[in-house]
C-alpha cells in the first residue's frame, strides 16, 4: 500500500463515508466539510473530534512534553518491575498478533515506536504497518528511529476510539500503554475490533497490577505512589464478537496484556434445544421463565 491508497482507504473517524483527496494530496474532506491534514513528512492529522475530550488532550499534552524522555522513562519503569526483561516481554505480546510477512496491521498509540519495530520484523517483506498516536511529537519520534525498508509504514494522528478505516482493514491490531486513560474506552474496544478482519487478532494491554499481589508490601507502594497501577482490567469492555479470548500478565504482574481472536458475529447459546433424558419438554428457555415466575 503506497501513500496514495493508504490515502483512499481512510474514512471519516465519525460516519465511516469516504473522504475527497485534494489534488495535491494534502488534504482530505469529509461530507459535512471537515478538513484533515497531511503534514509534510506524510503525518496525517485524522484526530476526532478536534476538540479532544478533557482526559484525552491532557493526555496528548504530557505525552508530548515527554517524548524526548519517554524512552528511558519506561525502561526504568519496567526494570523497577522485578527487573523485567523488556525486550523479551515486548516480542511476547507482539508474537500474540500472530502476524506474518505481507500482512496488514494497525498499532493504535505507536508512541516512540518501540513495539512498532517488532511489528514491522513481522510483516516484512511486502507488509503494511500503519502507525497512529494521540501525540504529534511521539509519533514523529517513532518516523525518526524506524526504517521502512522492505514494507509499506504509514502515520497518522488519532483518537482510538475515532479509527478512520472501513470494517475488515487489518489483519490484526495492537495497543499497549494507553487505553485505561481513554475517554471513550468501551468505544475504543468496538473500533479496535471493528477494523480488524474474521479470524485477524486484537491485542491490547495496559497497568494493572495482578490482584494477588496487590496487598503485599512492595506492589502496595507502587500502587500507592501511582494510582495507574490500581486500574481494573478492562473486561466488560470487549465486545461480543470474539473468541480465544486470554488474558495474561506481564511486567511483573503490574501489566496486562488480553488477546482476543475477532469473529464475523457474536455467539450465541441454543437455549430452545430439550434437554436429553427428559419424558417431558424442558429446555434453558423454559428454566429460565420458571425461575422469573
Amino acid at each position: 500500500m503506497n501513500q496514495k491508497e493508504f490515502l483512499e482507504s481512510l474514512v471519516c473517524p465519525l460516519t465511516g463515508t469516504a473522504l475527497e483527496i485534494a489534488e495535491d494530496g494534502k488534504t482530505l474532506t469529509s461530507k459535512d466539510g471537515t478538513i484533515y491534514q497531511v503534514g509534510e513528512t506524510g503525518i496525517v492529522n485524522m484526530l476526532y473530534p478536534k476538540e479532544l475530550l478533557p482526559e484525552d488532550a491532557r493526555e496528548q499534552y504530557l505525552y508530548d512534553q515527554a517524548s524526548l524522555r519517554y524512552d528511558r522513562g519506561v525502561s526504568w519503569v519496567f526494570e523497577t518491575l522485578n527487573h523485567s526483561d523488556e525486550a523479551a516481554t515486548r516480542k511476547f505480546f507482539i508474537d500474540l498478533m500472530e502476524l506474518k510477512p505481507g500482512m496488514n496491521a494497525l498499532e493504535v498509540g505507536a508512541g516512540t515506536g518501540k513495539d512498532s519495530a517488532l511489528i514491522l520484523d513481522k510483516v516484512r517483506p511486502g507488509g503494511t504497518a500503519v502507525l497512529s498516536d494521540l501525540s504529534p511529537n511521539m509519533l514523529k519520534r517513532a518516523q525518526e528511529k524506524l526504517s521502512a525498508e522492505d514494507v509499506n509504514v504509514h502515520y497518522f494522528l488519532g483518537n482510538g476510539s475515532y479509527l478512520p478505516f472501513a470494517d475488515n482493514t487489518f489483519d490484526a491490531v495492537f495497543h499497549f500503554g494507553g487505553i485505561n486513560t481513554f475517554s471513550e474506552r468501551k468505544r475504543a474496544f468496538d473500533e479496535l475490533t471493528r477494523v480488524v478482519r474474521p479470524g485477524g487478532k486484537v491485542v491490547v494491554g495496559d497497568e494493572s497490577v495482578a490482584p494477588w499481589l496487590r496487598n503485599t508490601p512492595t506492589y502496595a507502594t507502587l500502587l500507592k505512589a501511582n494510582p495507574l497501577f490500581r486500574a481494573e482490567v478492562p473486561i466488560e469492555d470487549v465486545p461480543a464478537n470474539v473468541e480465544n479470548f486470554k488474558l495474561h500478565y506481564v511486567f511483573g504482574n503490574a501489566f496486562y496484556v488480553m488477546e482476543y481472536r475477532v469473529t464475523d458475529k457474536a455467539p450465541e447459546v441454543n437455549i430452545d434445544l430439550p434437554i436429553p433424558g427428559k419424558d417431558f419438554v424442558d429446555t434453558w428457555r423454559l428454566r429460565a421463565e420458571k425461575a422469573t415466575d
